[in-house]
Parts: C-alpha cells; sequence; structure tokens
C-alpha cells in the first residue's frame, strides 16, 4: 500500500432494519429507492474516487450492477440498531484498503436518509473540506429550538436547561448560536475515523445547508414533508 494514494472514498451505509419507517433504506422517493439515488449521486461526482456500498441486505446490495461500486456484506455487529456509525465507516476504509492496496485519505458519508441533497452540495462541501483540513465536515442548517434557551432535561427531582448556566439567560439574542445537525453530506477524515474514533472530533467544521432541503427521513411526517418539498420546489 502506498501512502502516496490519497482516495476520496464515497461511502453508502444502508442496513436493511429500521425503527422509524420498516425497511426505511428501501423507501422509494422520485420513483427510486433512496439508496439508489444516493448511489448515483456518489457515482455522478467526479470528486469521488471509489464508491462503496455497505449493507446487511441482500436486496440493499443489489440495488446497483455497476462494476465501479465496492459492496460490502456488513456483518451482523455492524448492523445492530445501537451500532454507532464511526465502526462501520472504519470497516469499510479496513476493507477498501486490504482489496485494493490504496490508502483512503477522506470519506464522504451519503446517507440515504437524505434524498434532497444535490451534486453541487457535495462538489462545496469536498472542496471546502480540502481547503481547511477539519477531522469532520458535517451539514447542518439553523436550528429551531436553542438548548441555551428553549429546551429542559430532567436533573433528577428537577428541569434546567441542557447548557444550564448562572446566567440564566432572559433572550434568544444573549445565549450562543447554535446549528442543527443533518445528513446531507459528512466528510471525514482518515484520522478521524481510525485513530480518534469519535463521531464529532475537536476539529469539526460546518457545511450550511437550507432547511427546507435538510429534512433526514426518520418518521412518516419526515416523508410527508420531503413530498411536499418535491411538489412545491421541484416541479
Amino acid at each position: 500500500m502506498k501512502n502516496s494514494d490519497q482516495i476520496t472514498l464515497g461511502l453508502i451505509a444502508a442496513r436493511k432494519n429500521s425503527k422509524g419507517v420498516k425497511n426505511k433504506n428501501l423507501l422509494f422517493i422520485k420513483n427510486k429507492p433512496i439508496t439508489k439515488i444516493a448511489i448515483n449521486l456518489a457515482l455522478k461526482c467526479s470528486e469521488i474516487d471509489y464508491v462503496l456500498l455497505s449493507s446487511d441486505s441482500k436486496k440493499i446490495l443489489q440495488l446497483s450492477n455497476n462494476k465501479k461500486i465496492i459492496k460490502i456484506n456488513r456483518s451482523k455487529k455492524l448492523s445492530l440498531d445501537k451500532t454507532p456509525m464511526v465502526p462501520v465507516i472504519a470497516d469499510a476504509i479496513k476493507y477498501f484498503e486490504k482489496n485494493l492496496k490504496k490508502k483512503v485519505s477522506k470519506v464522504v458519508l451519503f446517507d440515504p436518509t437524505s434524498p434532497l441533497r444535490k451534486i453541487e452540495d457535495i462538489k462545496k462541501a469536498i472542496k471546502y473540506f480540502e481547503k481547511k483540513t477539519p477531522d469532520l465536515l458535517c451539514s447542518v442548517n439553523e436550528a429551531s429550538h436553542n438548548p441555551y434557551f428553549s429546551m429542559l432535561e430532567k436533573n433528577k427531582k428537577f428541569f434546567n436547561l441542557p447548557k444550564y448556566s448562572n446566567k440564566n439567560p432572559g433572550s434568544r439574542q444573549s445565549v450562543p448560536l447554535v446549528y442543527e445537525i443533518n445528513t446531507i453530506v459528512w466528510i471525514y477524515s482518515r484520522n478521524a475515523i481510525m485513530k480518534i474514533k469519535k463521531r464529532i472530533p475537536k476539529k469539526t467544521l460546518i457545511f450550511k445547508t437550507k432547511k427546507k432541503r435538510s429534512i433526514d427521513i426518520d418518521t412518516k411526517d419526515d416523508i410527508n414533508k420531503i413530498k411536499f418539498y418535491l411538489n412545491n420546489y421541484e416541479k
């Protein structure tokens, strides 16, 4: 394996089980399964050197017959409800480097649950990542609620602000600016996955996306929101 081989790996991680929406990764949007939408976008992006599909579902692995796609039959251990994404990405890197003898420099995640992402999102995010070289660049949108001001967390008997401070802020303008994480585009450095091994490492930067396109499919209501967007904004 040559250190000079710096590969940008596009990863679609799509397991078969899901709690909020049954068979979520096989859900049809725009007349295509959302996983196939993610696959096609990854293949279309010229900044991606290789595309890898990781799944424990034969049906998902068979969604595309494109020879450019590297497929991993993901183990049951890495396909549980509580399995974090970091070890799934690490598994993909290890598989790729072992079989193709090339070193991954960064991994771009194409989460199927964000079918409204555009090729421009990915290209701009990769360009920004390469310029700033963080360990993680994650997409965010304007938050509906601020944990410093409008959310409460149970603390034994009583409830407090999750980010409780003695200042007890009286207005939104007096609290720090926060953003809501979405799954339009996440880019990890190899170092973040293989050495730091944290979902949100210290060297994290954000990539802002429009709120109306930043819908992640976790519930049936999210599906309705996406259909509303497609009917009203992308006719």
